[in-house]
């Protein structure tokens, strides 16, 4: 079934906000993102997190990016991913998001496969070098307790698949929806009408332009899912609420800054304003 995403439709999937909720009610976010020289990506994930309602929002990164961020953005939870147990800190999250702005790198790949082993049903969000170091090791996707959701560029999944960039391009759909289906994963395939599948059902995505065809964006929209799936949406709904809103929120930037002069830095708080509209069809 495949369904293409409308604000209707977008605001019967929200998560309700209770009135009488706190910090606790709203779930608890966990970003595993940034390195020494990709600091930006740690906080532009955070920022989408946090801008989307959640509750509390964690960054397990190096000590280096938590003393550059922590200057400048003063809501999250900071901890120190190279003196203190990840996997531990992932037992206590609603969520968990990994690979933004990591590197390719030993450090990255030993945490990706350590959490897709876990014994635990917490969804786990896997992006950009998280996606990278899977390669040649996919079939512990089918394996995995988790819901997991993978979320690649074209050519992400391509080294994922081993499929050309055109195949890939050549049929949007019907790749990732085998993939998802191969691998019991939810599979967002990002570009011009943004798939999001489960290999079952499938969403079409047709918010977004090339203002948001820059380095970070993927970024925004980790944090953004991670935040929608702390508040108890399934990976699915938490995946089109994100990808509708952070389209949007580059549409209506580029009103104002053109395509060529959006940063993605500025689509989370553009994507809480658009929010607004979106709530009050509820």
């Amino acid at each position: 079934m495949i369904t293409k995403l409308t604000e209707e439709y977008i605001s019967s999937i929200l998560p309700k906000r209770n009135a009488d909720g706190n910090k606790g009610t709203f779930g608890k976010v966990l970003l595993i993102c940034g390195s020494k020289d990709m600091r930006g990506a740690a906080a532009l994930s955070l920022l989408g997190s946090l801008r989307m309602g959640a509750g509390l929002v964690t960054l397990a990164s190096t000590r280096e990016v938590i003393d550059t961020l922590s200057s400048s953005i003063y809501e999250p939870i900071w901890f120190d991913r190279e003196n203190g147990d990840v996997n531990a800190a992932a037992k206590t999250a609603s969520v968990v998001g990994i690979g933004c702005g990591m590197g390719a790198t030993e450090e990255t790949k030993a945490l990706v496969l350590s959490l897709l082993s876990e014994e635990t049903d917490v969804p786990l969000v896997i992006d950009a070098d998280g996606i990278n170091v899977l390669s040649g090791n996919t079939s512990l996707l089918a394996l995995t307790r988790r819901p997991v959701i993978l979320t690649p560029h074209p050519l992400e999944f391509s080294r994922l698949t081993g499929l050309s960039v055109s195949e890939i391009r050549s049929n949007r759909e019907k790749y990732p929806r085998e993939f998802a289906k191969k691998y019991r994963v939810t599979l967002l395939l990002k570009g011009k009408d943004t798939v999001i599948t489960d290999g079952e059902r499938t969403f079409i995505n047709p918010t977004g332009s090339s203002a948001i065809a820059k380095g970070g964006s993927g970024d925004v929209l980790t944090g953004m899912i991670c935040a929608f799936s702390a508040q108890g949406a399934s990976l699915m709904n938490a995946a089109a609420i994100a990808a509708f809103l952070h389209g949007a929120a580059g549409e209506r930037l580029a009103e104002i800054y053109s395509d060529y002069g959006v940063l993605p830095g500025d689509l989370p708080a553009e994507a809480a304003k658009y929010l607004c509209k979106v709530e009050k069809l509820k």
